[in-house]
């Protein structure tokens, strides 16, 4: 998964996965750290936005990669899948989720793990389909789901595993708002910098009240 980080002069960076369904596999969970540390070095950073291109923000695990592998990488995997959502749960800036296409399973934590999420309103599913597939959710990303969704959504998403348009996740709170395509990394751009308004909070005071009202309570390997 070829991933860019572009910065801008409002102290944006975009964060944009750049290969077909970005799927996930430890090479691209390497690749996706590898862009946050970028991100993080940037002091001029107030704010991420991650997106996708072309249809897909993230079409979750890769298959036909993960069935192939050992006991050994899929535990290894599982852990820094884990381990890579909570960074972007407590990560030091606001964060919003572009989500300018279809977001399964995986690719759907990943943008719940996100500050904010912004839909497009005219093309895209969220959804975890595990259920469809005869797999279970493992415990410690259950955790994440109570902690990032409603039961409502929870019943509708995720126990039978709808694919939830933009207008119906915002009405579900699985995302905040929905735009078009030609507005969506602007909006998202809005909304971060929104929730920063004139305030100078310090990125270590940010991270710090993230741990602490989204406090990570599983914290065993996989």
């Amino acid at each position: 998964m070829a991933i860019t980080v572009e910065f801008d002069d409002n102290g944006c960076a975009l964060l944009t996965m750049r290969n077909g369904k970005n799927q996930l596999s430890l090479t691209t969970l390497r690749q996706l750290n590898n862009a946050l540390d970028e991100v993080e070095r940037n002091e001029a950073v107030r704010l991420l936005v991650t997106t996708g291109e072309g249809k897909f923000y993230s079409n979750g695990i890769d298959l036909s990669w993960i069935t192939t592998q050992s006991g050994a990488v899929v535990k290894e995997f599982m852990n820094s899948l884990n381990d890579t959502l909570w960074r972007i749960m407590h990560f030091p800036v606001p964060t919003v989720a572009a989500i300018n296409g279809h977001a399964f399973a995986g690719g759907a934590f990943i943008a719940i793990c996100h500050d904010y999420r912004v839909m497009r309103s005219d093309r895209g599913w969220i959804s975890w389909n595990e259920t469809l597939i005869s797999a279970r959710i493992p415990v410690p990303l259950i955790e994440i789901l109570q902690r990032k969704l409603s039961p409502e959504a929870l019943r509708e998403s995720v126990i039978f595993a709808k694919r939830i348009t933009g207008p119906e996740a915002v009405k579900l709170n699985i995302i905040d708002r929905i735009a078009s395509d030609k507005d969506l990394i602007s909006e998202c751009k809005k909304l971060g910098l929104k929730a920063l308004g004139n305030n100078n909070i310090q990125r270590t005071d940010l991270q710090y009240m993230k741990e602490d009202m989204i406090p990570r309570r599983i914290t065993s390997k996989m």
